[in-house]
């Protein structure tokens, strides 16, 4: 920040068992000096969605920069062509009726592009009061899924997000009307996707489709060692894999379940952006990008 000549304050937020984090951000010294400020860096823990809105960070542009899940770390930096993936399939979407994911193994869902809304996850803050993560890559799609029918079915090598877990045998979900109906496989498998759902508080909502994310950021294909190799439980949310998709499901404030497809194809109509986990053409990264990553 000093080689760019900016002003900058740090502030150290001590937890203690008196003040909550909220707390400390309204005490005077800390509101005086987010006052003045405008962009706040966040080197801890992420604020939660409460915290902000409660505090003068709701004014401000917002990043958290999180240690590197990866070494070395430019396979989590955000590069340029995160940013030039972001804007192609900004600018497929206006003209996009149908966005499909779709698979060999029975994957099947289609969302129309009626009322959809689309948040670019590259990284930079740009939205007043929006906790921005760095490093992320991710564009996600909040689509109307009131008549949504359809199949994810999750194969092994998967990722149940919010257990950290792999999928060893296929599970089958059964979407109608924008709701999960039915989820049948293994035991195992369907026992842990049941619970986390099961979980949620808002059960209106716990079983509603509310989301889809297409990873932007790009991996050398020999980071992982195969499909069951622990380290790609860490290749999801902010983190997401470029080729892979979580779709998620919950409350317009709370997700119920994320699960991530590693394997998936999905389009903008008939052009292809992701084809069995990879980038399709239309995303490659440029001789740049690759040479980034040493390749």
């Amino acid at each position: 920040m000093e080689l760019l000549g900016c002003k900058y304050d740090f502030f150290n937020i001590q937890w203690d068992q008196k003040n909550t984090t909220l707390t400390n951000l309204q005490s005077e010294d800390i509101s005086n000096g987010l006052s003045q400020a405008d962009l706040v860096i966040n080197l801890a823990t992420n604020f939660s969605d409460e915290i902000i809105q409660q505090s003068l960070l709701a004014e401000k542009l917002l990043l958290s920069i999180s240690d590197s899940r990866f070494e070395p770390y430019s396979h989590s930096v955000t590069s340029a062509g995160i940013i030039q993936r972001s804007n192609r399939i900004k600018a497929l979407l206006p003209n996009t009726d149908v966005i499909s994911v779709h698979s060999e193994t029975g994957t099947n869902l289609q969302f129309a592009n009626e009322n959809l809304v689309s948040r670019s996850h590259i990284g930079i803050p740009g939205e007043i009061g929006l906790n921005t993560k760095w490093p992320s890559g991710s564009v996600e799609l909040f689509p109307s899924i009131e008549k949504l029918d359809g199949e994810i079915v999750l194969m092994p090598g998967d990722i149940v997000d919010d257990a950290v877990h792999i999928v060893k045998s296929p599970v089958v979900f059964q979407i109608r009307g924008g709701n999960i109906v039915d989820i049948a496989g293994e035991s195992s498998e369907v026992n842990l996707l049941k619970a986390q759902l099961e979980s949620f508080a808002d059960r209106d909502h716990a079983y509603s489709i509310k989301s889809l994310d297409i990873g932007l950021l790009f991996f050398r294909d020999d980071l992982f060692s195969g499909p069951f190799d622990p380290e790609k439980t860490l290749a999801i949310d902010s983190y997401l894999r470029g080729g892979w998709v979580t779709i998620t499901s919950g409350s317009e404030t709370s997700d119920s379940l994320s699960v991530t497809l590693t394997t998936a194809n999905v389009a903008f109509d008939n052009v292809e952006i992701l084809v069995g986990g990879n980038f399709a053409a239309t995303l490659e990264p440029d001789i740049y990008e690759l040479a980034l990553m040493g390749l």
